[in-house]
């Protein structure tokens, strides 16, 4: 039912505002009498704007999107279902948005154009997939399809942040203790050397001028960290930032299979998606161009997408020389040549998927030993700086 905002009286003769759901005024009205309120002002409520930028957590949203197929298949309305779920859920972001939706569908909008409010839990791809279910009366199929969907793309997704977590964690650890030794301790022994006037060799000198250079050039180093994060920050909205970062994760050996393989089952996941819901194909490529998350990928399926409008297959449509892994075009060349482009799409996306976590378990199984090596040879490169000096120091009082 449509939300209004009314101002009304009390029985103490106090004046406030509400909200609240009714079928029209007049029946706002008749409620709020039989509840002592005098109403004097009753206009339909506007929503709040930070309302658009709702979220929620994945898991949530699948579990959402398997409730409400569950209900429509079970022949429950979709006004009815979306009462039923925005009443059960606890209160907090679901509910609300859950209230939202309902609302516009009971006053007669699509499902996809009430959901598409939420730009952020609903983007494009996501509403193009209910429109299509809702146009062909196989809603409850495009929800399965899409919860199915988001739930692949979050296990890629957390396998990615797993991988990285172990790296990140020793980097920031061997970081925090060059600096303290830099800054902390480095400059103790320079002092005690400078006292005896030893003869300090090379890396001992080197060391010390980088202990120097961080003390007295800590605010450089600090603007230049902070220059490069509000680049890294802004590399998402500047095409040209992101053409370089995306030519730049290309290039970087091994990441780049990962990087390529992570992106070409995001194609292949959209696009699939997208297909198997009715949206036609060119449509289905360029949105899958955009979720790619590779500019680079995104510019040859574009340069594909013009091909296959002028009537080509896509996978000869491919621009030569393209970044994508090499077992996409025989894949898609055989999904095309036996009509079954939906199914190549899906076993793009799983063996995509699949080399990118092997190759994330053989980063990660290599790198644990780099990382301690390289943690324990910084470490004893900063020792060995100390103790030469002292060794010579030593050696010069045996000799006397």
């Amino acid at each position: 039912m449509p939300l209004f905002a009314a101002t009304v009286v009390g029985p103490q003769g106090r004046q406030f505002s509400l909200t609240e759901d009714a079928s029209d005024v007049s029946a706002l009205r008749e409620t709020l009498r039989h509840r002592n309120l005098w109403p004097l002002r009753i206009a339909p409520a506007r929503p709040n704007p930070r309302l658009r930028y709702t979220t929620l957590p994945t898991r949530e949203f699948i579990a959402i999107l398997h409730q409400l197929e569950l209900q429509l298949r079970a022949g429950v309305t979709a006004d009815v279902a979306l009462a039923q779920l925005a009443d059960d859920a606890p209160k907090g972001a679901a509910r609300r948005m859950l209230q939202h939706i309902h609302r516009e569908v009971a006053a007669g909008r699509p499902i996809h154009e009430a959901c598409q409010f939420f730009e952020r839990r609903f983007p494009a791809h996501v509403a193009a997939v209910i429109a299509a279910g809702e146009a062909s009366a196989q809603l409850p199929e495009a929800l399965r399809a899409l919860a199915a969907h988001l739930s692949d793309a979050e296990k890629l997704r957390r396998t990615a942040r797993r991988a990285l977590v172990y790296p990140v964690i020793v980097l920031v650890a061997t970081a925090a203790l060059i600096v303290f030794l830099l800054a902390g301790v480095v400059p103790q022994f320079a002092a005690i050397f400078g006292s005896l006037r030893l003869e300090l060799p090379a890396i001992t000198v080197a060391l010390i001028a980088a202990s120097d250079a961080l003390r007295h050039g800590w605010l450089w180093l600090t603007a230049a960290s902070a220059t490069l994060a509000v680049l890294m920050f802004f590399s998402r909205r500047s095409a040209r930032l992101r053409s370089l970062r995306d030519h730049g994760v290309l290039r970087v050996p091994f990441w780049s299979e990962v990087a390529r393989c992570i992106a070409t089952a995001r194609f292949a996941a959209h696009v699939r998606l997208l297909i198997e819901a009715g949206v036609p194909l060119l449509d289905a490529l360029r949105t899958g161009a955009d979720l790619t998350g590779n500019s680079v990928l995104s510019r040859s399926i574009l340069r594909a997408r013009d091909g296959v409008a002028l009537g080509q297959p896509l996978y000869a449509a491919l621009p030569a020389g393209h970044a994508f892994p090499a077992f996409i075009v025989a894949a898609l060349k055989a999904g095309e040549t036996t009509g079954q482009l939906a199914a190549a799409l899906r076993h793009i996306e799983d063996y995509a998927a699949t080399c990118a976590r092997e190759r994330l378990a053989t980063a990660l199984a290599l790198l644990e030993p780099l990382l301690l090596a390289a943690l324990t040879a910084v470490v004893g490169l900063i020792a060995l700086s100390f103790f030469l000096p002292l060794f010579s120091l030593l050696g010069g009082i045996n000799t006397r």
